[in-house]
C-alpha cells in the first residue's frame, strides 16, 4: 500500500494515485490537511486491517536546516 503523507506539494497526492493505479497498489490518502505522522499511523493500521504487510510512506522532501519538516520526521519515525 502506498501512504499519501506530502502534504507541500500541491500534486503529491495526485501523482501518487496515478502511479498507484497504474501498478494496482492501493493509495491511502486523506486530503493535504491532515497530520502526516497521524495519516501514515492511520494508513498502517488499514493496511493491517486489510492484511497488506509493506507499506511506502510518501512524505515531502526535506532539508536538514528545515526545522518544522525536520520535526514531522521525527514524529513518522
Amino acid at each position: 500500500m502506498l501512504a499519501a503523507c506530502d502534504s507541500f506539494r500541491a500534486g503529491a497526492v495526485k501523482q501518487l494515485q496515478v502511479h498507484g493505479n497504474a501498478l494496482n497498489i492501493p493509495v491511502f490518502s486523506k486530503g493535504h490537511d491532515d497530520d502526516p505522522a497521524k495519516r501514515a499511523y492511520d494508513c498502517i493500521r488499514e493496511a493491517r486491517a486489510k492484511g497488506i504487510d509493506v507499506v511506502l510512506i510518501d512524505t515531502a522532501g526535506r532539508m536538514q536546516d528545515n526545522e518544522p519538516l525536520m520535526r514531522e520526521l521525527a514524529r513518522l519515525v
